[in-house]
């Protein structure tokens, strides 16, 4: 398993896996923040924060990890009051209509937490709402080499 760390953020890649972790270029009065993705799938160039461009060409046994940090003043409140990323996903937690954008047959899972005073959306998606009880095990593995530095 090969490790990816940047900008305070970590993830173990399975083989096969494709990774990248980038901080957008600040602008004026802009925040800059951090976005990781990691997929079973090679990632496109200019994917965008919640991997818009990767999530349409997913296949149906495809998984997409990501990780995307917010404005630390939302740390510890509202979507962002839970503590700590979690650990493991149930088959329960994935539906069709968490997308911003929905495709079929893919479904995903949205998980607003704070780290060390940071603020994140864990997003994931798989290429089948029929077979996310299968993926799963593939995914928390996954999701369980996650490392964010306060």
């Amino acid at each position: 398993m090969d490790k990816l760390s940047r900008a305070g953020l970590e993830i173990g890649l399975p083989d096969g896996w494709d990774g990248r972790i980038y901080q957008r270029q600040a602008e004026a009065g802009v925040t800059t923040r951090r976005a990781m993705h990691a997929a079973n799938f090679p990632l496109p160039p200019n994917l965008g924060d919640y991997a818009t461009v990767a999530v349409d060409a997913m296949q149906a046994g495809d998984m997409l990890v990501t990780l995307i940090e917010f404005d630390p003043a939302s740390a510890g409140a509202g979507l962002f009051a839970t503590d700590g990323m979690p650990t493991a996903l149930g088959a329960d937690a994935f539906s069709p209509s968490a997308m911003p954008k929905a495709v079929p047959g893919r479904t995903a899972s949205q998980t607003f937490f704070s780290s060390g005073g940071r603020a994140f959306c864990l997003y994931i998606v798989l290429g089948s709402h029929n077979d996310r009880a299968a993926m799963l095990p593939m995914v928390n593995a996954v999701v369980g080499t996650i490392k964010i530095d306060g």
